[in-house]
């Protein structure tokens, strides 16, 4: 029998006693590794940032606070299976798309988000941020070139 692994995304509000917003359930720990590691977390076009991640019981928690400078792509591709999106990182406007790595599993997306630099077109390029935009089913990795 296969175990599931229980992610939770709760507010980061003590007042409300930090309500869940979301749940999952995966089979596969590797999903929650990943989302773990990304700074933003997109879903019905709400922008959360994360404030931070626990293990408690047998739940993974990752805490996040709604932000209100940040807005979710509105015109970007969407995908039918695990992606990830490098884009240049550019305050106050759309970050153009570098590359687009299409992935056959959450372990091998952990394997790039969980690098502080990365190496695309023979130019290095530092990590910023990263997310993951269920509204289009992909990770996005903002980068500066170094």
């Amino acid at each position: 029998m296969k175990k599931n692994y229980k992610l939770e995304y709760r507010l980061n509000d003590e007042m409300k006693g930090y309500p869940a917003l979301y749940h999952y359930d995966f089979t596969d720990p590797s999903e929650i590794f990943c989302r773990r590691l990304c700074d933003y977390f997109i879903k019905n076009n709400i922008v959360y940032h994360k404030t931070s991640s626990s293990l408690e019981d047998e739940y993974y928690v990752i805490y996040v606070e709604e932000e209100t400078d940040e807005y979710s792509f509105s015109d970007a591709k969407t995908y039918s299976h695990v992606t990830l999106e490098v884009r240049e990182y550019q305050e106050y406007k759309e970050s153009p798309l570098l590359y687009t790595y299409d992935l056959y599993s959450h372990e091998e997306a952990l394997s790039l988000i969980g690098n502080d630099y990365l190496w695309i077109d023979d130019k290095e390029y530092e990590k910023v941020s990263a997310e993951i935009d269920e509204n289009r089913s992909t990770y996005v990795l903002y980068m500066t070139r170094t």
